[in-house]
């Protein structure tokens, strides 16, 4: 059966949770496989055992903990399978010296090897957030048997690919999760990159794929990384800074250490998750648009993207004129408004053709017919109506005898609906 929602030309790949997409998906279990786990909260076990219990018995489990609570629950969890091991380890380092001081040994026996770890929050407050965040990691890695089966699989059949993250969690409180999410720990990734002597482009200006140190890879892929003989030592005390330690650093260099070695990198996702996912995404979406055309006049995606140009070009056109009027007191003049508002250039009035089905007054700005008000070479007139009736308004305004330097078409662009 084909993949059919994976597409190598993007970043991301999704796999099936309820069917193979090969045939020889039994097959790859027969590779040297093993997932680390480490967890460190004895009250959050059982969300998890769900996705513990979805890897298949030829895959070796290593549980890791500092946590006498959580060893004995691993303990219980332990007697019914026959190829798992529990490691005691210092909490020094958290998650990240489990897979690179406890078990990185181990893990270099081994062919493939997904890690994963707990995660709970700081602040009541972010506990929905956090909760979105620990779905993504565990959802995406250990989905289903039938998932994690296709994982390997889709690794069988694209040697080209070396490590496979959860995508970037949904958030509907943590800014970074949507924007930069370097956090400050650039300089420090860059000295870790030295320091493995990795050769690949680090670039400030583009975020890095991997955050929170959750992830299946080819161990190949991160040998730089894991053949570092790393010691306990090497990592802060507690408690950990908000940002800029190695702990940061080894969180986002994971896809440069991939590319150092010549592999890919994508976001992989279940199909249920990513079908939640653009539900989740949709409906942001609608609300952030809806949220911008109020308050800055932007409706679309094109307009997002021309903002900062457009911002440049018109407060830089206004400064040549004494009056500045929008011809047009429909919802595309009232967006004309926000945005002139934000570039704080001030609007005189909006320009009708006639008062029919118009107020007065919008928004503390005057409406009237444009016979009303004095259009001379000192005024620069915005049209902002829609393209039906754009032509009428540059023919009136060419009767009238008014220099087209002095009009800009705000509306030139968008799409006749």
């Amino acid at each position: 059966m084909s993949i059919a929602y994976e597409n190598l030309d993007t970043l991301n790949c999704i796999l099936p949770i309820n069917y193979d997409i090969d045939d020889y998906d039994y097959k790859v279990l027969n590779n040297r496989i093993a997932v680390v786990i480490h967890l460190h909260y004895h009250d959050t076990f059982d969300c998890y055992k769900p996705y513990i219990d979805n890897i298949p018995q030829e895959i070796a489990i290593y549980f890791t903990t500092s946590n006498n609570e959580v060893r004995k629950k691993i303990e219980n969890f332990a007697v019914r399978r026959v190829n798992c091991k529990l490691i005691q380890k210092s909490n020094r380092g958290r998650d990240i010296t489990s897979f690179l001081v406890a078990c990185r040994k181990d893990i270099l026996n081994y062919e493939y090897i997904c890690f994963l770890h707990d995660k709970k929050e700081k602040d009541p407050s972010m506990k929905s957030d956090i909760e979105k965040w620990i779905y993504s990691q565990w959802e995406n890695m250990l989905g289903s048997t039938v998932y994690i089966r296709n994982v390997l699989s889709f690794f069988n059949r694209n040697p080209q690919v070396g490590l496979l993250l959860p995508p970037i969690s949904l958030s509907d409180r943590i800014p970074f999760l949507y924007m930069d999410n370097w956090g400050g720990n650039y300089e420090n990734t860059i000295e870790l990159a030295e320091r493995l002597n990795l050769n690949c482009d680090i670039n400030n200006e583009i975020s890095p794929m991997a955050l929170g140190t959750v992830y299946w890879a080819r161990v190949d892929a991160l040998r730089k990384l894991l053949k570092y003989e790393w010691q306990y030592e090497d990592f802060d005390v507690e408690p950990l800074a908000e940002n800029g330690t190695v702990s940061h650093a080894i969180e986002r260099i994971l896809e440069y250490v991939a590319k150092d070695a010549g592999y890919e990198c994508k976001w992989i996702m279940t199909d249920r998750y990513a079908e939640e996912r653009l539900g989740y995404f949709q409906t942001a979406l609608s609300k952030g648009f809806e949220r911008l055309q109020k308050s800055l006049g932007i409706r679309y995606l094109y307009e997002l993207n021309q903002f900062d140009d457009r911002s440049f070009e018109l407060k830089k056109l206004c400064q040549d004129f004494e009056k500045i009027y929008i011809y047009g007191a429909g919802l595309i003049g009232v967006n004309c408004l926000h945005f002139m508002k934000h570039i704080e250039v001030t609007v005189d009035a909006f320009l009708v053709t006639n008062m029919v089905g118009n107020m007065p007054v919008i928004e503390n700005v005057p409406v009237g017919p444009i016979d009303k008000f004095e259009i001379d070479n000192e005024t620069l007139v915005i049209i902002a109506v829609k393209k039906p009736y754009q032509k009428a308004v540059f023919e009136h305004l060419k009767e009238r005898q008014f220099p087209m330097s002095n009009v800009y078409n705000w509306d030139q662009y968008v799409a006749d609906l």
